[in-house]
């Protein structure tokens, strides 16, 4: 099968909207396991959310756990924005992108290079966990970070743990014995939070929404990813099976929030071929809407249905990106779903973008290789493997 074909990767921002799965994961069941695999089966994306319901603020904490909380989530975002407004460039270039860490400036990113000859209208900041042995940051630290490294290091923990039940509960739902066995492989792997900064465009922007976008469409190449965004701040769009984009709105309907919006998580491409495909990794982008339009409505809606983050508003998102531990070798996972799907999955290609092989191909490579061959072609020259 040859890679995916996304001939409208630089299409206008999407009218349409798509609601995805909402589950509560603060209790661990398997019958929630089963319904979360049915989910990232069909979607390849779904909501986690992060907070109870009203009504259920009286449940204690040994019975329901929620590993994040509005002020923590709050905290980081004030973190992330002080640091992308306000910080001296040099403090910024201090820390400059290397082996996958560090800043990244504007339009050094460039997620779909076939249809944009622009890098992506974006900056970010991909910052490595501690190491789980040292307690070190693997990486230069800027002063903005060094200031707020307890709350890093709290988010960081508390992220795992949120991962580590997630990939509990798809255990669970793929019938594999021991719940534990996906999880184990990411035990001694730091994730990696992206902090994400899209900036307004002023009126006098060279912005061009026919060739240039604030995330190229792509898929994600590790296990699984944990999106946090903001009120009022859509752009997140997914690739439908008709070929369609639609827009993922900032919260559910009726969400019991309007403050806190649930967590996004969508499969990874690693995960999707460790499943032999059972589970989607969905294409997406981050579009930027025009400066024409104008916010109303609850919950940042707009009259297109899905907000808009045009003139006068930044966007900040924050991604959370867990894979395995480097040399994790891609043997075959234990579940009798994955195993139905082995023969007729062989030739299937994995993923979108620079660097992507089939499925036979990757039976080679470890979890490392592989990260390391789409980050190659995503950050060219920018983009050298650290040497262990």
């Amino acid at each position: 099968m040859p890679a995916v074909s996304v001939p409208n990767g630089n299409a206008a921002a999407s009218d349409e909207t798509v609601d995805l799965p909402l589950f509560d994961i603060s209790q661990e069941t398997p019958e929630l396991g089963k319904a979360i695999v049915e989910a990232a089966a069909k979607w390849g994306f779904l909501w986690i959310a992060g907070s109870p319901k009203p009504e259920d603020g009286t449940a204690t904490t040994t019975t329901r756990t929620y590993d994040l909380d509005e002020p923590t989530v709050d905290h980081l975002f004030d973190v992330s924005r002080r640091f992308f407004k306000e910080a001296p460039p040099e403090e910024k270039q201090a820390c400059a992108i290397k082996h996958n860490r560090g800043y990244v400036g504007m339009h050094v990113e460039n997620l779909d290079p076939s249809k944009h000859a622009r890098g992506d209208f974006k900056q970010a900041f991909n910052l490595q966990g501690p190491d789980l042995a040292t307690g070190e940051w693997n990486q230069p630290i800027p002063d903005t970070f060094q200031k707020e490294d307890a709350a890093l290091r709290d988010f960081h923990t508390r992220c795992r743990n949120m991962a580590t039940r997630l990939l509990r509960l798809i255990a669970m739902g793929l019938e594999i014995p021991d719940a534990d066995w996906i999880a184990r492989t990411h035990d001694n792997a730091p994730n990696t939070s992206r902090l994400l900064y899209y900036p307004a465009l002023p009126p006098n922007s060279d912005y061009n929404p026919q060739a240039d976008i604030g995330a190229g469409a792509h898929s994600d190449y590790g296990s699984i990813t944990l999106l946090f965004t903001r009120p009022g701040q859509p752009g997140l769009e997914l690739l439908k099976p008709n070929g369609d984009w639609a827009a993922v709105p900032v919260f559910p309907p009726n969400y019991h929030s309007a403050t806190f919006p649930p967590v996004v998580v969508n499969i990874g491409d690693l995960l999707s071929y460790w499943t032999n495909g059972l589970l989607k990794s969905t294409i997406h982008r981050v579009v930027l809407s025009s400066p024409t339009k104008e916010t109303n409505g609850v919950n940042g809606s707009t009259t297109n249905g899905h907000g808009s983050n045009g003139a006068g508003t930044d966007r900040y998102s924050i991604a959370i990106f867990v894979q395995p531990h480097e040399d994790t070798k891609l043997t075959p996972m234990p579940s009798p779903l994955v195993a139905d799907r082995a023969e007729s999955f062989r030739k299937e290609v994995i993923g979108h973008g620079g660097g992507v092989v089939n499925a036979d191909g990757m039976k080679t490579l470890t979890s490392g290789d592989y990260l390391s061959a789409r980050l190659k072609a995503t950050y060219g020259n920018v983009y050298q493997r650290e040497e262990k």
